[in-house]
């Protein structure tokens, strides 16, 4: 296995692995409004029950997204190093350990759903209809599982774009399976919600057995050869040290963002759909930010492992000068546009009049929001998950909130917005600072042989510079 992200001009390397990286977050995206659109027509307590079967939705998906993240970054360090047989034997052992987390979540599941959803608010209505559908989900977890963690072994090779067309592909058969099985067809039943469901693992089974063609036969890292249980449990126990960290990371964002609402709801109705409507349409600019983070891991990680630390900072660099630049530019636009896109979300002139005030404030901090994601995904790839999770604590609860809370006290709802800003910021600078602090640890491994050691054969792409960011 070779490590294709050590050589090469950074700059449209990373652009190459992030453009392919947005090609799958968009898919991700279409897969949950083509889901939604479908039951919708079906009334709406199936739509009400699909909404309650969100939160368990993206909490296991975030869960299992922080295995994958863990697969990747160790992956990504044993293909820099060119350790080949270390990085066959790790993707078999993650592929294992998705199996076992699929018995783990299938079993928790089935006996919690019920109290789950209640708990949740599902009614007598709803319920019914959002445990059928959670059901037969649960039922093909291994289908969301393994696809997630054989993806990201993938795109520790430096190939990112074959995972975003495999989930393309997943959507596009979703699409097609979701009328057929929600409305019937032919000889197949009508089967409402639950359809939706039958399509999901339908069309993940297609992606599961794609990515493990790809990773035996494009590249060569699923090979079934005999191993040791010692041994696979200390490959289980690198990705946990780096996946579980990023799994808590995941929950802690839906955590702070709904203790922000349950803050804003104090400001009443409209202010709550101003701030639902402005996340949502900050969400879909910053996109670009996050495609980019997930590239960042991949070429980090190999990079780090080669101990090609140049290519380490040049990496983190360009990565902030990005979200520096694309934020400036969403934030000048969401305020010179509010006026015209506020109105296309409310017809209330309160709710419009709070989401104008919104999108000139709050999407100023974006820029800098992006430079902590591509801070704390480096940390991922370094194999610092530890400091990345703290990282993004201190950003949420320790600055964020604080500070949202303080200037809601001062000035009301502008000050809650104004906090937030001041939260990100703040948060960037002192997250930065931290990055500082551990490559500057690195300097050791950096520093020139000893005289007495021969040199290596130089490289002429590398530089050698001290550890620094």
């Amino acid at each position: 296995m070779t490590a294709t992200l050590t050589v090469g001009p950074v700059g449209p390397l990373l652009l190459r692995m992030s453009v392919s990286m947005l090609i799958g977050f968009v898919a991700g995206a279409a897969y949950n409004v083509a889901d939604t659109y479908f039951v919708s027509r079906l009334g709406t307590a199936q739509l009400a029950a699909m909404g309650f079967t969100f939160p368990i939705v993206m909490t296991t998906f975030g869960l299992v997204m922080g295995i994958g993240i863990g697969t990747s970054s160790v992956l990504a360090r044993l293909i820099g190093q060119a350790d080949e047989a270390g990085t066959r034997l790790l993707t078999l052992h993650a592929l294992l350990l998705g199996l076992v987390l699929t018995v783990v979540f299938l079993a928790a599941g089935w006996l919690a759903l019920p109290r789950i959803l209640a708990l949740l608010g599902a009614d007598a209505t709803t319920l019914p209809l959002a445990l059928g559908y959670l059901r037969i989900w649960l039922a093909g977890m291994v289908f969301l599982i393994i696809p997630i963690i054989g993806n990201n072994a993938i795109r520790a090779t430096g190939d990112t774009l074959t995972p975003s067309l495999i989930m393309v592909a997943d959507m596009g058969l979703n699409v097609i399976l979701d009328p057929i099985f929600i409305f019937g067809l032919g000889p197949v039943p009508a089967m409402g919600i639950r359809g939706a469901a039958v399509a999901t693992v339908l069309s993940r089974a297609v992606a599961l057995v794609a990515s493990l063609v790809v990773l035996r036969k494009a590249k060569h890292l699923l090979v079934l050869e005999r191993f040791a249980w010692r041994t696979m449990l200390v490959s289980w126990g690198r990705i946990l040290y780096i996946g579980l960290p990023a799994a808590t990371t995941n929950l802690l964002m839906p955590l702070a963002g709904g203790l922000l609402t349950r803050m804003i709801s104090g400001y009443g109705v409209t202010r709550v759909a101003a701030f639902s409507a402005g996340v949502r349409i900050e969400h879909c600019v910053v996109i670009p930010v996050l495609a980019l983070g997930a590239s960042l891991i991949p070429f980090l990680g190999q990079n780090w492992g080669a101990a090609r630390y140049d290519r380490v900072r040049k990496g983190l660099r360009i990565a902030f000068g990005t979200c520096l630049s694309w934020g400036a530019f969403c934030a000048i636009a969401l305020a010179a546009f509010s006026g015209t896109l506020a109105p296309l979300f409310s017809r209330d002139e309160s709710v419009v009049r709070m989401l104008i005030l919104y999108l000139n404030i709050v999407p100023a901090a974006m820029a800098f929001r992006g430079i902590s994601h591509s801070i704390c995904s480096g940390l991922n790839a370094m194999g610092h998950s530890l400091h990345s999770t703290a990282a993004t604590a201190l950003r949420l609860f320790g600055l964020q909130l604080p500070l949202a809370l303080l200037g809601s006290h001062l000035a009301g709802f502008f000050g809650l917005l104004l906090g937030v800003v001041c939260g990100e910021v703040l948060a960037a600078g002192a997250i930065f600072a931290w990055l500082h602090r551990i490559m500057h640890r690195s300097d050791l491994r950096c520093r020139p042989q000893p005289a007495e050691t021969p040199p290596a054969v130089p490289d002429p792409e590398r530089v050698e510079e001290p550890c620094r960011v």
